[in-house]
Order: structure tokens, then C-alpha cells, then sequence
């Protein structure tokens, strides 16, 4: 991990997951997201329909196991900011201005997901 890096991550309130396992949709439109945190996300963005400044209502969260079996995404409400646009990675990130009960319910789910399978892998 590079100096820059490290004082980021000494920073940031929740620690990203490093294997997703979400899918997000705004406004009828599906995300994979690249990474996350409680506090944000990083989006695959490859249109660029996410610009800066712009505000979001995220309305739907799926695992990716489920998005892959075709599942619909759980209604959830997150109000979210774009922050910056990251066009050389086709990717856009967010911060979250609000999460909902359901959302912070299906983050978890996902985040114990993600941690038993690194204790799987270790």
C-alpha cells in the first residue's frame, strides 16, 4: 500500500469491501458497483450518465449472486451525490447522504457474505 493510500484508508469511517458482490439501480438503471463502503460506492459508469454534483436516489440493491440469477433489486432508499466522474475507468464515485433500513440490512448481508468467503480464501 502506498503512503497516499494508507492516510486515505486512516480516513475513511467504514472500510471498502474489496469484492463487491452489488448490483445498484438508479432511476431504472443498473450498476455494478466496483467497490463500497457504507458511506459510498465507485460505480461502473461507461455511458457517463453520472455526473459530478448530481444527486441520486438509489432505489434498488442486489447481491450479485442474485442479480446473476436474474432477481430483481430489493427496494431500498439511499439518498447519494456524485462526486467525481473517473472517465479513464469508465467509473463514477458516490457518497451517501442516507441510507434507509433496508439498505444498511442488505449492505450487511453482502458485507458478511464478502468477509466469510476471505476467511474461506485465507
Amino acid at each position: 500500500m502506498k503512503h497516499s493510500e494508507a492516510l486515505i484508508a486512516e480516513r475513511r469511517a467504514h472500510a471498502r469491501i474489496e469484492r463487491p458482490q452489488l448490483y445498484i439501480r438508479v432511476a431504472e438503471h443498473v450498476y455494478r458497483a466496483i467497490e463500497w463502503s457504507y458511506s459510498g460506492f465507485v460505480l461502473e459508469d461507461e455511458l457517463g450518465n453520472l455526473a459530478p454534483g448530481a444527486l441520486l436516489r438509489i432505489d434498488g440493491l442486489v447481491a450479485e449472486e442474485g442479480y446473476r440469477h436474474g432477481h430483481s433489486p430489493e427496494v431500498v432508499d439511499i439518498r447519494a451525490r456524485v462526486l467525481r466522474a473517473i472517465p479513464e475507468q469508465s467509473s463514477a464515485a458516490l457518497t451517501c447522504l442516507k441510507l434507509d433500513d433496508d439498505a444498511y440490512r442488505i449492505l450487511r448481508a453482502i458485507e458478511g457474505s464478502a468477509l466469510s468467503i476471505a476467511a474461506n480464501q485465507a
